[in-house]
């Protein structure tokens, strides 16, 4: 009898583990035209008939640090991968389509990184700066492109994911798993006269044909003859974490700044560093704490900064799971000379009006915003506080269900806190 239930129990434990494996949500497969894992070879697992050669690169380790997983670009004109699609990634202008990869950039200047004749009307995904120390990613279709410093950012010298989808006249940035940005198709009439490349930007006039080479590296790309839903690029992204953040508020106390913070859900969360600024700009590690690890109830975080300067001071979360995949929190900003606003909102969740309250010790201007949980602002307005508590009533019954962050900004800092719309 004993040997009958050990039986049992191991076909049901490797039953379990087979279900555990399988229920793994993996990249959609439907209209992949070409896949180019750049694991130590150029090998297309797409259905579509296209080749690639890598000239003058070499392969390196992935973000998960497995050795020939990503192809290295060396960051000059010479150093590419040339790909002969036979017309199958030459997309018209009436076809719908996604472009999706993983790149690691730590250069210092305007890059190409995949590019099939953007030049002539055809699409490309590229990065530069346009404010000094910050890199955005931007998607240019039928001569004219999408994309910009405040929403399409990433962070350099990192892995990052990008995903540029076209779907009927609108063309959208991903990045990390996250929507970004979205613009109208430009009207320029497509035509391919050259090879697509990655590793630089691409056109037929030149000698050799390239400008604004790529010095990092690329893994996964994949080319789609549909438009991929939101959901779909979320699994293609590993970068995304499955952490919920709530509220995250600063409050002067006797001991310093103290930094409260919610999470609403938690899955495989390792840790928060807490990150200081005195320009908003420039971070430091200024301590850690433990996380919950996994939660699907609210969990409340406090760090007091002890050694906060008397000026205006930055904080930002740096979210860490057990991968050692990370994002950062939204940026609150106190000025550390003067008392802090606080806010209350209610109904929470809310379906038509949410109504805020503001106490405020004098007269200031103050702006508001609603920001979505992809970081995308919805909503700006601003208002004069009086003296004493100030009401304010926010329509929101055109937002689509989902969680949202009130940022009210003042002369004495910036303050968050989460909402649900029903």
């Amino acid at each position: 009898m004993k040997l009958k239930q050990l039986l049992l129990f191991i076909v049901i434990l490797l039953a379990s583990c087979f279900l555990s494996f399988s229920i793994f949500a993996q990249p959609t497969t439907a209209g992949m035209l070409a896949h180019f894992r750049f694991n130590g070879n150029t090998t297309n697992s797409g259905t579509a008939t296209v080749s690639a050669t890598t000239v003058s690169t070499s392969y390196t380790t992935d973000p998960q640090g497995n050795a020939n997983s990503a192809v290295q670009f060396a960051g000059n004109l010479n150093s590419y991968v040339d790909f002969v699609d036979n017309g199958n990634l030459d997309f018209t202008g009436t076809n719908n389509f996604t472009v999706a990869f993983s790149f690691f950039f730590n250069g210092s200047s305007t890059s190409g990184l995949v590019d099939n004749c953007l030049n002539y009307g055809g699409w490309g995904v590229w990065l530069w700066s346009t404010v000094a120390g910050t890199w955005n990613l931007q998607f240019n279709y039928k001569n004219n492109s999408v994309g910009s410093a405040a929403a399409t950012n990433f962070i350099p010298n990192r892995w990052n994911h990008v995903t540029a989808v076209r779907n009927n006249g609108t063309i959208s940035l991903y990045v990390n798993g996250a929507f970004r940005l979205s613009a109208a198709e430009g009207t320029t009439t497509p035509t391919y006269p050259i090879n697509m490349q990655a590793g630089a930007m691409c056109y037929g006039s030149f000698t050799p044909p390239r400008y604004n080479p790529f010095g990092g590296k690329i893994e996964e790309l994949r080319v789609y003859n549909r438009a991929l839903s939101g959901a779909e690029i979320a699994i293609l992204a590993p970068w995304s974490l499955p952490l919920q953040l709530g509220d995250f508020t600063a409050l002067k106390k006797p001991t310093g700044i103290q930094l409260n913070w919610k999470t609403i859900s938690e899955q495989n969360t390792s840790h928060f560093e807490v990150e200081r600024s005195l320009d908003g700009s420039n971070y430091t590690t200024i301590g850690s704490v433990t996380a919950a690890g996994n939660s699907s109830s609210d969990q409340y975080y406090i760090y007091t900064d002890m050694q906060a300067p008397a000026k205006t001071v930055f904080y930002r979360l740096k979210m860490v799971d057990l991968d050692r995949k990370f994002t950062y929190s939204p940026v609150i900003a106190v000025k550390n000379n003067s008392s802090l606003l606080t806010l209350d909102l209610f109904p929470n969740p809310a379906s038509d009006v949410l109504q805020v309250q503001i106490p405020s010790e004098r007269k200031e201007a103050t702006k508001i915003n609603i920001i979505d949980a992809t970081g995308k602002q919805i909503h700006v307005q601003s208002i004069q506080l009086n003296e004493g508590t100030n009401a304010i009533s926010i329509p929101v019954n055109h937002l689509l269900k989902g969680t949202y962050y009130l940022v009210v900004e003042s002369e004495d800092g910036r303050q968050s806190r989460s909402f649900i719309k029903m």
